[in-house]
């Protein structure tokens, strides 16, 4: 759980999670809601008393049942329930039309978001947001150097616009693959994961043909640091050990070979 943020940092956070044309079509919704609750009041008191006096005060102002319009506070509340920003899942208690859902958390997530739950801790989820941010800081460099390159009349062999066309390239890519990243963001939640490995968990195992013991950190694959013990959930020995638990062996399959491990114990 994050705790303490406030409504308007996780409106923040669920504004980095869109493109551009999103975030501007969804923030006049969302912004009323949060200017409604208190900007700076922490986004985990909010209850589902409070969504429902906030329904039945849109329901008065508009005069009919149809409360289609407020879509965008379900897909931030639901983003706030994934994200754990808010103690439980309040989309629920939004009375939208038929098949307005959200806001799974854990494994449950995986099928709400069409099996691209991207699973991921709270440390990672800030150091993807910094990336993004200081990758959206570059693009007016970006274009000024093509606006400088594209000076030079001779297209045929003007390396530097080459260049600037291709750092552009990566650069929107990698801007699009974090946003879809943070779009589909869960948190595992402690009590969710019921004692089995999962991301943010220390993970500690017994190698069974070397006899020896091995504890790593399961972190989401923008968090790996070997030397600080932290590997990917996708790497072969995260997959293998995923939502296993104490007691269980697992086969890794390795490109040096593969592996017999016991899970020993799983903290977190």
């Amino acid at each position: 759980m994050a705790e303490g943020i406030s409504a308007a940092a996780a409106a923040s956070h669920f504004f980095n999670s869109l493109g551009s044309e999103q975030a501007r079509d969804e923030r006049p919704e969302v912004d009323r809601f949060v200017e409604w609750f208190g900007a700076d009041k922490p986004i985990d008191g909010l209850t589902v008393g409070d969504v429902a006096a906030f329904e039945a005060r849109e329901r008065e102002q508009v005069g009919h049942d149809d409360l289609s319009h407020l879509e965008p506070l379900r897909a931030f509340l639901a983003y706030c329930s994934r994200l754990a920003f808010t103690d439980a899942n309040l989309v629920p208690s939004l009375h939208l039309p038929p098949g307005a859902g959200g806001g799974a958390r854990g494994g449950a997530a995986i099928e709400e978001l069409g099996g691209r739950a991207y699973f991921i801790t709270i440390d990672g989820l800030a150091a993807l947001e910094r990336e993004l941010e200081e990758l959206k800081a570059r693009r007016p460099v970006i274009a000024e150097e093509l606006r400088a390159a594209m000076a030079d009349k001779d297209f045929r062999e003007n390396a530097p616009l080459d260049a600037a066309r291709d750092a552009q390239a990566h650069l929107e890519a990698r801007i699009r693959a974090i946003e879809d990243q943070l779009r589909h963001a869960v948190i595992i939640d402690p009590d969710g994961k019921r004692g089995l490995a999962n991301v943010g968990s220390t993970v500690r195992v017994l190698n069974l043909k070397a006899n020896r013991e091995q504890t790593f950190h399961l972190v989401s694959s923008n968090e790996v640091d070997p030397v600080k013990g932290k590997i990917s959930v996708e790497s072969p020995v995260g997959q293998a050990v995923i939502n296993r638990g104490p007691g269980d062996e697992v086969t890794v399959r390795a490109p040096a070979g593969e592996l017999q491990l016991r899970v020993i114990e799983v903290i977190g």
